[in-house]
């Protein structure tokens, strides 16, 4: 051929190819793009979301480019397709809790194998997270064979049943199957498009190529999983299986367990495991990583099988019962990097242990075990390749070191509670990025050269020990949460403190003896969401520079400083506020009506000096579910505006100069919870809380008038304090059915009438602690990944132990209660261990109840001051937790009974001023403690600490059965005693008469005179009337 014709060749192929679209070779196939729009229009069809809006009809745009392509770098082909997947930073992964899925955009889209067909090089086709509907009729999975290069299929998060199985197995060429998170193991007909259940195989024997398989969380039993894996007859070359939030008993019999010999990667968490399958583990000798987390295990470690597992890399046992020291032999996985025993009950020194020998560590994680860690850390100073160390909730042990040591690691997390000192080997670490030594007590000056010498730490939690002085931070750009709350620490802040940390996002240095100014830097951070500067020594005005322009401030705690003048007296962003705790500083003038454009939930302004009439306009931020406005010197009447507060959990208005009465309106309120609308001057009556979820009623100390409502007892009440009002009548005994009642104080009325037998059943139940709308829990699970590298889920373990910030049970929510004669004040979550009931200075009668003993979970018990009769029951023994019985001031009679010694917490015992008879208590246990003070008034009663002895003339004995002796008595006085003093007078009487008139004649002959006159007059008396 001459080169005139090979030129001519050359021109006619460049000619063929630029008409199918080889011109294009930096685009995409023009057959492509027409199948990827076609298959838009399709999907749009079935959804209402203006979903793939970047694939355009323009001839010239690139399809590669397109959301959800990738084209090969060659052939410029379409190789994989995924629709759903977003492609989202590390920092938006973090704050999403469904992964890295769409919510279900296809959740109405029928799947037609026809539209993908067309794309023959496809090697990926991803379609997580929609709850798929369903298929075309005959347009299954089971069409995509004729894709011969389909290597990966993700199905993850759809609604398919078992059928998927037999339109899968049909595509031989698949490398990866995802189908987890679906409903394999139901059974159930899901009911759309064609999923319907299978007639033919539902297994995956067909898959000869297949290396990774997952069907996680798909509710799958253990013959589930044997039918689907077909180990018998399956030839398939799986490599990576993940079985794990199944619900199988047992992983498979032990003879099965050889056919997965060739297995590198299983994953089981979330199962429960047969005891033996460790022991049986070491068949599988190709197991890379196995995970067997949260999975029922229990005993120590075998010996056999975990073991020889020699080629090990992974290894997971976080999470379940171990106990026991680690078996030497586990020295022998010397491939080992990463090993999770998080939350065991694992013992012994690791110092010692096996795991101080396997230098290949990466990740150690061993947080809530019993295992004793050496705080130098000095057997791991050869660990070279040790990155993450997680120990807390351990027992750290302090020794001294033989001799200086340079570690060879450099960490990157470090995680220790309780370790009491600074570990040395931390001057050696430049590498940190997550810290956490909370609740060490570790004093000395803050440790700044520790931020100093780690430059990338994104996380730093130093709370709960005594570091002092005062703070010189070093520039921390990467720094995204930082705790140094609950220390010593003294001075000003950093006035240039937005610069230092310019990415901040998360902060709490509350609890030290921070003083000074806020620095307006603060305004600086423009990601900073929380901030908590609460229990310290600031001082100066509160100007709103702490939020500019675009800040992201939502919650801001400056409780408990000294902070003063007027609330945000300047302008500024404050729109992303939600949480405002401004209580207990010295802040003055009204509440400013500038906070009614927030979306506040939380509003504190309590214990301040604010002033002017209570607003109306807070009634129009309709977001807010918690607001304290108590002790200050607010007036006026409640605002009706405030029933417009749908989500109003917690109203406290108490200790201000409140008037009138409730609004009415406020019987629409659903969602409230707790009310302290205590030490006002409010009126009325309080029927309009009836139809509410009361969980806390606080009305003490007001003008309230009329009965004690019924309604009370249908409440699911937990504490009803109604002390110092006008309230009439007697106690209802609809208020017996109260049973979660702990808490109840209606001292100081006038109520009337018998205490309520019934009032024993209250507080049977048991007591269920729910979450406090007010305790605002900001638990981040941390601002970095880790484990990237990893295929078992150390994530989980390295967040496990995340400390919890702003977990706050606030001063204003609580009960103040009078006991052992002194008034406490239980708050936060204090209150759910408190149980009393304080009836006294009322106008109660008739018989003390002995029902009352039935109350055994009860801490204080006050009937004092009122006109109760009858015996001191000596059931009252049952009253085993009580510390405070007070029963003065009243007219009970007989003796007090000495079952009464059993009850050995009694800090506080009177029976002052009662018509009490007979000896006092044996001064015995706690009854040696009580002086005279618990038994005076009652003229009867004898014995020590009075100073009325009781000699043996007076005194009766006391029965050993004394409660059936007190149970004849009748009167105040000893009624056999009376009989006995009587006759012995009369006895007297007569036989001195007697003798005087024998032994004088002149007496004798008065006597008989007297007699004889008495006689004649009575007679004329009569006689005359007649």
């Amino acid at each position: 051929m001459n080169m005139t014709n090979i030129k001519k060749v050359y021109i006619w192929l460049l000619f063929l190819f630029m008409a199918n679209g080889w011109w294009c070779c930096y685009c995409c196939w023009n057959e492509e793009r027409t199948a990827l729009l076609q298959l838009k229009a399709n999907i749009k069809y079935s959804t209402s979301d203006d979903y793939l809006s970047s694939w355009g009809a323009n001839e010239t745009t690139n399809c590669c480019g397109w959301e959800g392509i990738v084209c090969s770098n060659t052939t410029r082909r379409v190789i994989e397709l995924s629709f759903g997947v977003k492609k989202i930073s590390q920092e938006e992964q973090l704050s999403t809790l469904n992964g890295t899925y769409t919510d279900n955009i296809l959740r109405n889209w029928l799947f037609n194998a026809s539209l993908f067909v067309p794309f023959k090089n496809l090697k990926a086709l991803l379609l997580p997270g929609h709850s798929l509907a369903g298929w075309v009729k005959n347009e299954g999975f089971e069409k995509l064979r004729r894709l011969r290069k389909l290597e990966v299929l993700d199905l993850t998060g759809n609604n398919f049943n078992r059928s998927i199985l037999e339109s899968v197995s049909q595509l031989s060429s698949l490398k990866s199957l995802n189908l987890s998170h679906n409903q394999i193991g139901s059974g159930s007909d899901i009911g759309f498009g064609y999923n319907k259940p299978g007639s033919g195989s539902e297994r995956l024997s067909g898959l000869d190529k297949l290396e990774i398989l997952d069907l996680s969380s798909n509710n799958l039993d253990h013959e589930h999983v044997l039918s689907v894996l077909d180990l018998n007859t399956s030839r398939m070359a799986l490599k990576k299986l993940d079985l794990r939030y199944n619900r199988f008993q047992s992983f498979m019999p032990n003879e099965d367990l050889g056919a997965l010999r060739n297995i590198e990667y299983l994953l089981l968490d979330g199962n429960t495991l047969d005891e033996n399958f460790l022991r049986s583990s070491g068949v599988m000798s190709s197991l890379k990583v196995l995970s067997v987390a949260e999975c029922n295990l229990n005993g120590t470690l075998p010996l056999q099988g975990l073991c020889d597992l020699k080629y090990l890399e992974e290894l997971s046992l976080s999470r379940n019962s171990f106990i026991g020291t680690l078996p030497t032999c586990l020295g022998n996985l010397t491939y080992l990097r990463v090993i999770d025993l998080t939350q065991n009950q694992f013992t012994g020194n690791i110092a010692s242990s096996p795991l101080s020998s396997l230098f290949s560590l990466e990740y150690l994680l061993i947080a809530n075990n019993n295992f004793e860690i050496p705080i130098s850390f000095e057997s791991f100073a050869n660990h070279s390749k040790l990155k993450f160390v997680i120990a807390d909730y351990n027992s750290v042990i302090v020794h001294t070191t033989s001799k200086s040591w340079i570690p060879k690691f450099q960490l990157e997390a470090l995680s220790l509670f309780n370790c009491s000192q600074m570990p040395n080997f931390l001057h050696y670490q430049h590498h940190l990025r997550l810290l956490r030594l909370s609740r060490c007590n570790i004093g000395g000056d803050f440790p700044n050269w520790l931020l100093e010498n780690n430059s990338r730490l994104g996380e730093v939690y130093l709370d709960g020990n005594a570091f002092a002085g005062s703070l010189q931070l070093p520039f921390l750009p990467n720094l995204k949460a930082l705790d140094i709350s609950n220390n010593k620490i003294r001075g000003p802040l950093p006035p240039n403190i937005g610069s230092i940390f310019p990415n901040l996002v998360i902060s709490t240095m509350s609890n030290n003896m921070l003083e000074g100014m806020l620095p307006s830097s603060f305004a600086d951070m423009k990601n900073l969401e929380c901030l908590d500067l609460s229990y310290n020594k600031l001082n100066g005005e509160l100007l709103i520079g702490l939020a500019r322009e675009g800040s992201k401030l939502y919650l801001l705690r400056l409780s408990n400083n000294m902070l003063k003048g007027e609330i945000f007296p300047v302008s500024g962003n404050i729109n992303n506020f939600q949480y405002l705790y401004l209580d207990g500083n010295n802040f003055s003038g009204p509440i400013p009506q500038k906070l009614s454009t927030t979306p506040l939930q939380t509003l504190d302004l309590s214990y301040n000096n604010l002033s002017g009439n209570i607003p109306a306009w807070l009634g129009n931020i309709s977001s807010l579910t918690s607001l304290a406005l108590s002790k200050n010197h607010l007036k006026g009447h409640i605002p009706p505006d405030y029933c417009r507060l749908e989500r109003l959990e917690v109203l406290d208005l108490s200790e201000n100069n409140l008037v009138g009465v409730i609004p009415a309106c406020f019987s629409a309120f659903r969602e409230l919870k707790r009310v302290y609308l205590s030490k006002n001057k409010l009126q009325g009556e309080f029927n309009m809380f009836s139809n509410s979820y009361l969980k806390v009623l606080d009305l003490r100390y007001n003008n309230f008038s009329g009965s004690i409502p019924k309604w009370l007892g249908s409440l699911g009440i937990t504490t009803l304090l109604l002390k110092g009002n006008h309230l009439q009548g007697t106690i209802p005994t609809e208020l017996c059915r109260a049973s979660e009642l702990r808490i109840m104080d209606i001292s100081h009325n006038n109520l009337s009438g018998p205490i309520p037998r019934c009032v024993g059943n209250i507080m049977q139940q048991a007591l269920i602690i729910e979450p406090y709308p007010y305790s605002t829990s900001f638990g981040y699970p941390g601002f970095q990944m880790f484990g990237g590298d990893t295929m078992i889920d150390v994530e989980s373990s390295i967040k496990s132990s995340s400390p919890i910030m702003f977990l706050n049970n606030y001063a204003w929510v609580g009960a103040e209660f009078m006991t052992k004669h002194n008034t406490y004040s239980y708050e936060g979550s204090i209150v759910d261990d408190m149980s009393g009931i304080d009836l006294s200075c009322n106008q109660l009668s008739a018989e003390l109840p002995k029902e009352l003993s039935n109350l055994t979970q009860i801490r204080a018990l006050n009937l004092s001051h009122n006109h109760i009769t009858g015996m001191i029951p000596s059931e009252f023994s049952n009253l085993q937790n009580i510390e405070s019985l007070d029963l003065s001031y009243n007219n009970l009679i007989g003796r007090i009974p000495t079952q009464i010694l059993e009850l050995t917490t009694l800090a506080v015992f009177s029976v002052a001023h009662n018509n009490l008879t007979g000896r006092t208590p044996q001064r015995a246990a706690q009854f040696a403690t009580f002086n005279e003070s618990s038994y005076e008034g009652n003229p009867f009663l004898c014995g020590l600490p009075l100073h009325i002895s009781c000699t043996e003339t007076k005194e009766v004995p006391i029965s050993p059965l004394g409660s059936d002796c007190c149970e004849d008595d009748t009167g105040f006085l000893d009624i056999e005693s009376l009989y006995i003093s009587f006759l012995v007078a009369y006895v007297n009487v007569v036989l001195v008469t007697v003798v005087v008139l024998s032994l004088n004649p002149y007496w004798r002959n008065i006597w008989f005179y007297y007699v004889e006159s008495f006689i004649f007059s009575c007679y004329y008396f009569f006689s005359s009337k007649m």
